[in-house]
């Protein structure tokens, strides 16, 4: 029996790596279940007996590297202190996974999040309890003092990985012909200067 799980297990596998590399590949609307069955080496049939479809597959290709993320940013934050220095290593691991997945980043952030049924997937309530880390860094910023008392830590998130994607989004679709750590250091120190900055003087100014 445990032969015979395994045995599917690797078949469901397959057919997701197939899906994944066809979906970066060609486009999501121009791969058929056709093209994903015989990359996997498998008759429509088959596949029908672990997926409903291409979109069920789109849904779950990034559920595995959505939850590794997840799981291993506790590690990654351990022991770091400041919220700024939190900050940063959440920023450059974060980073460096995505260089490292380039097929997973391109399914979540070019075809998944555009996709209507994305808000009622694992994925996504796995999405938000990644970006909810910076939340609470951006409320222990507050409370410190690294940041400003007014700081708003949800719209500080918002802008953070606003800033995230675009330059992910950006870096995919030029092909990822460059680093994801170009200009990264400029990037972040501009973004923590607002999140310092004391808005009442500049409106007091304008």
């Amino acid at each position: 029996m445990p032969i015979k799980n395994n045995s599917k297990e690797h078949t469901r596998e397959r057919i997701i790596n197939s899906a994944k590399k066809l979906f970066a590949e060609q486009g999501y609307q121009k791969t058929t279940i056709v093209d994903i069955s015989r990359r996997a080496g498998l008759s429509e049939a088959a596949l029908y007996e672990y997926f409903q479809g291409k979109e069920a597959l789109l849904l779950m290709i990034p559920d595995i590297w959505v939850s590794e993320l997840v799981r291993d940013l506790d590690e990654q934050l351990f022991g770091v202190k400041g919220s700024v220095n939190k900050l940063r290593k959440y920023l450059w691991w974060y980073m460096r996974r995505v260089e490292q997945s380039p097929l997973d980043a391109k399914i979540v952030y070019l075809l998944l999040k555009t996709n209507a049924n994305f808000l009622n997937t694992e994925v996504y309530s796995n999405v938000k309890n990644f970006y909810a880390y910076l939340i609470d860094i951006f409320e222990e910023g507050r409370k410190t003092g690294e940041m400003k008392a007014d700081l708003n830590p949800r719209a500080a998130r918002d802008i953070f990985v606003g800033t995230m994607d675009h330059i992910i989004s950006r870096w995919l679709l030029k092909d990822m012909s460059y680093s994801l750590f170009e200009n990264l250091e400029c990037t972040f120190e501009l973004m923590i200067d607002a999140f310092k900055a004391n808005c009442s003087n500049q409106e007091e100014g304008k």
